[in-house]
């Protein structure tokens, strides 16, 4: 590739370039001249692809170091931020504009395109201690363990830090300053001030009811655990960049760079936690009271409520108002019938996992990305899988989280009940066994899970895995 680039047409005609986990992808001025045919037969190219106002020329996984290539050698000059599409911009023009959540969705695949290699990484570690575990081979409270589920899970913990980081290259913030931000999220401090009893309660035994464990400047703090969530780091970042631009302009130049910086950080790090804070609380309560009232009208139909939107509840942050559910209804009954509705989205990602893998011509998408997170997900570590397959491919997510709610539905028709907790995902199920013997419930919670597995796989195979990606990292021509 170092010495064909210009078989794109040459520099002059390339607009930009950029590049996802195996593909470059040039948007190029004039596509027919480039000499196609003569490109694939290039040693290390596996194909060319022309799609969605695209030149995509696949290469796998040392599309990075071909990239740091054409920076050098195309001639090109790399820009830390992410540009905007001109193609994508006539689309707009002509009326082909997405509707929001499809956009929202496209913005989060963006900004977690870089980090899914080490989301790969620590799921594959995360899932190698699950077996020792349920094994028997390393026992949970050895140092050992300790120090492994460290190392496994400390992208997870601190996914807002990253997120930060990532955002603010998509929004055009410097990236220090994105980090900076996502870090107050998940700062230990704050975070340990969950672990002790709040001060007191606003709008308790309402769906406003918000746990205050301090003030900030007199204003309640509402907190909540933000590991592994990504909209509010997403939105507090977006914020931020429109903040330091307004300031940018306003302030002196002479002392404009300083104190942007500074009143960003200041003001930024403390909205972000006085209003994601209590708004994330407030929706969280809100989904709690539909889905109970959902449970209590209708087992069966809030579990394909549930089930089919839980995975979007925790991407969003929204599921902290029912977990606790799950832990006080075992504590008070013995069981709890919530967690089973969530059970077959478990089983839902692995059987669209099987199917993905087997859709994808690349088999070095396969060995980078797709198997490691079926692997991942059959330990219940489903993050790899939602953010590096299905998100980029909305049709195959949404026909999974259907088959997830499918078996939703069948867990609540049995009257499913969760009596321990043990394993995650579908490796969980001895935790929904009736002490007291094998019961319907735990029958109805086993064939849930086979349902959307097969669900989920055929429905996938049948849609096929089409990707609708972003545009990742942009080189500009200068």
């Amino acid at each position: 590739m170092r010495d064909h680039y210009r078989e794109v047409g040459g520099r002059d005609n390339v607009k930009d370039v950029s590049h996802c986990i195996t593909r470059l992808r040039f948007h190029l001025k004039d596509e027919s001249k480039a000499d196609t045919e003569d490109l694939r037969a290039t040693k290390g190219v596996i194909d060319v692809i022309q799609a969605g106002g695209q030149y995509q020329v696949v290469v796998g996984a040392t599309v990075d170091a071909i990239y740091q290539d054409l920076v050098q050698v195309g001639g090109f000059q790399e820009n830390a931020e992410v540009q905007d599409n001109p193609d994508t911009e006539k689309d707009l023009a002509r009326g082909k504009k997405k509707d929001p959540f499809t956009r929202l969705l496209g913005v989060i695949s963006e900004i977690l395109q870089p980090v899914l290699g080490v989301l790969m990484a620590g799921g594959f570690i995360k899932s190698l201690l699950a077996l020792t575990a349920v094994a028997g081979w390393l026992a949970n409270d050895s140092s050992t363990y300790m120090v492994l589920s460290a190392i496994g899970d400390s992208a997870f913990y601190y996914f807002p830090l990253i997120i930060g980081w990532t955002s603010a290259k998509k929004f055009g913030l410097k990236p220090v300053m994105g980090m900076a931000l996502g870090g107050i999220l998940v700062y230990p401090t704050l975070v340990a001030l969950t672990g002790v009893d709040p001060l007191y309660t606003i709008g308790a035994g309402t769906i406003f009811e918000s746990k205050v464990y301090d003030d900030i400047f007199g204003i309640p703090l509402v907190m909540q655990a933000y590991s592994s969530t990504i909209i509010p780091a997403i939105f507090i970042v977006w914020v931020a960049a429109k903040f330091h631009k307004w300031l940018m302009g306003a302030l002196p130049a002479l002392v404009a760079s300083f104190l942007a910086n500074i009143i960003t950080l200041f003001v930024c790090g403390i909205a972000g936690l006085v209003i994601i804070g209590p708004v994330t609380t407030i929706l969280s309560n809100i989904v709690a009271a539909i889905i109970m009232a959902l449970i209590n009208f209708q087992p069966a139909i809030a579990g394909f409520v549930i089930g089919t939107f839980w995975s979007l509840l925790v991407m969003f942050g929204l599921h902290w108002g029912i977990i606790p559910l799950w832990f006080l209804d075992v504590a008070t009954y013995g069981y709890d019938p919530i967690n089973p509705l969530v059970y077959a989205g478990g089983c839902a990602i692995v059987g669209a996992c099987i199917a993905i893998i087997v859709r994808t011509r690349s088999g070095q998408e396969n060995a980078d990305v797709n198997v490691p997170a079926l692997i991942s997900s059959i330990f219940g570590v489903n993050e790899p899988a939602l953010y590096g397959l299905l998100i980029p491919r909305p049709k195959a997510m949404w026909a999974t989280f259907v088959s997830a709610g499918v078996g939703g539905a069948i867990a609540g028709l049995f009257g499913a009940k969760l009596y321990s907790f043990g394993a995650s995902g579908p490796l969980g199920f001895p935790s929904f066994i009736n002490p007291a013997g094998i019961d319907t419930g735990f029958v109805g919670l086993v064939v849930s899970g086979i349902v959307a597995f097969v669900c989920a796989l055929v429905a996938v195979m049948v849609i096929g895995v089409k990707k609708e990606e972003g545009k990742g990292f942009t080189l500009k021509v200068e």
